[in-house]
């Protein structure tokens, strides 16, 4: 019998202006124990010292420099870019400022392996973690990001995901079939943040799978582009109900949210898909009442306590 072939992992690391903490994710990185992974490193026009960090890494084989550097494509469009030019099995989305356990890249492969025995490799899947928030210097500030935010961690589905979103980009795997969905269809001038995008392609046309183990230090600093809140569930709940506006704008954004990702996939979504996306946008027009009872039975419902008060009184 002939050994089996190891499917590739191409982690998709886009960096701006990060020499401040680069050099520890790229330590964390060279040290993954996954025995086939590659890195594809795209500087997005930084003014500091990234460009030279990365050239610098390059000289470990398994790093090289990606095709579109310095183009000012912004967060979005620079992970968009790289998924377009990915040529492994599976790809994995890096921040520049975090930092990696040694077994987040094998973990989520031995689930990635489990999810295309179970479903079939052609079907898009979705791998993701929860993850330990550190501070700027590296302390742990909580254990858990599920357990901080009041996610729920069998929020897989399309109903549950259209409402709030529980993947964070630097946690994820993704498959082929999910990546080649994700890189043609994206647009970044309509996402909110790629990471929501990608969650809601792998519900409505897959399946995901939540690896619970915190295989990421995800720092949260000055300069994050999109990060965690520092207060606990019950001062971020009293606060986002004093909050009027946000409240109504936090439901609004569902709504739009949902509309742009419908009109990315149109007539390629899955009639159950299209259903269930067409059931919540039908929720915007009706009264209050029948609202929140719709929403309850048909399963739009946000994660933690907070959130789904929240939702039926800003909803």
């Amino acid at each position: 019998m002939g050994l089996a072939v190891v499917k590739t992992i191409q982690v998709l690391m886009a960096c701006y202006n990060g020499e401040i903490y680069l050099p520890r994710q790229l330590a964390s990185l060279r040290a993954q124990d996954d025995p086939c992974f590659t890195v594809l490193l795209q500087d997005d026009g930084s003014t500091d010292g990234t460009p030279a960090l990365l050239q610098a890494v390059t000289e470990d084989s398994r790093f090289r420099l990606a095709n579109e550097q310095g183009q000012h494509h912004g967060a979005i469009g620079n992970f968009l870019s790289l998924l377009r030019q990915c040529d492994a099995d599976y790809a994995a989305l890096c921040d520049q400022d975090d930092e990696w356990a040694a077994d987040r890249l094998s973990r989520c492969r031995k689930a990635m392996e489990e999810a295309e025995t179970r479903y079939g490799a052609e079907t898009p899947l979705l791998v993701h973690s929860d993850a330990r928030l550190v501070d700027a210097r590296g302390s742990t500030l909580q254990e858990s990001f599920f357990a901080h935010q009041g996610w729920d961690k069998t929020a897989l589905t399309l109903p549950r995901l259209l409402v709030q979103n529980n993947v964070t980009g630097c946690t994820l795997l993704m498959n082929t079939a999910l990546r080649r969905l994700v890189a043609e269809h994206g647009n970044p001038a309509s996402m909110h943040m790629h990471d929501w995008f990608i969650a809601l392609t792998a519900a409505a046309f897959g399946h995901i799978v939540f690896v619970d183990a915190p295989l990421v230090n995800y720092r949260q600093h000055g300069v994050n582009v999109m990060g965690a809140s520092r207060q606990n569930q019950v001062q971020r709940g009293a606060k986002a109900l004093s909050q009027w506006q946000k409240g109504k704008a936090r439901i609004a954004l569902t709504y739009a949210h949902t509309r742009s990702f419908r009109d990315a996939y149109g007539e390629t979504l899955p009639d159950d898909a299209q259903r269930i996306i067409d059931g919540y946008l039908a929720t915007e027009k009706m009264g209050k009442l029948r609202r929140v009872i719709t929403v309850r039975s048909k399963g739009y419902t946000m994660q933690s306590s907070i959130t789904r008060i929240g939702q039926m009184i800003f909803g």
